[in-house]
């Protein structure tokens, strides 16, 4: 693992990390609230597309576009989160980049 990986690691360990009592930039708490609630509905959204996707209830495909879109638009504010966090580009950073458009281009089809 490189130096660059450890560094993603820690950014996301600290994106996830409580906060209460500490002083934090108004901000950065913001961007980092967005960017954890997109993770979750994306998470969300994957739990209800992939039993659909596997049983092949294919009745709401405006459904899967849009839950697909909401999964999209949280990997994209993830990575942009963790570019502007990073000094370094890392491995892990682009093997997660590739499965997260992986994964939504397969619940998009």
């Amino acid at each position: 693992m490189t130096e660059a990986d450890r560094e993603v690691i820690e950014i996301v360990k600290e994106l996830f990390r409580s906060k209460k009592g500490e002083l934090i930039d108004p901000d950065a708490l913001l961007q980092e609230q967005i960017v954890k609630w997109s993770i979750y509905m994306a998470v969300f959204c994957v739990v209800a597309l992939v039993p659909a996707k596997i049983f092949g209830s294919s009745s709401s495909e405006q459904i899967n576009g849009v839950l697909s879109g909401v999964i999209g638009v949280a990997f994209t504010l993830f990575f942009i989160h963790l570019n502007i966090k990073s000094k370094n580009p890392s491995f892990i950073l682009y093997g997660l980049t590739w499965l997260s458009l992986m994964v939504s281009l397969w619940l998009a089809s």
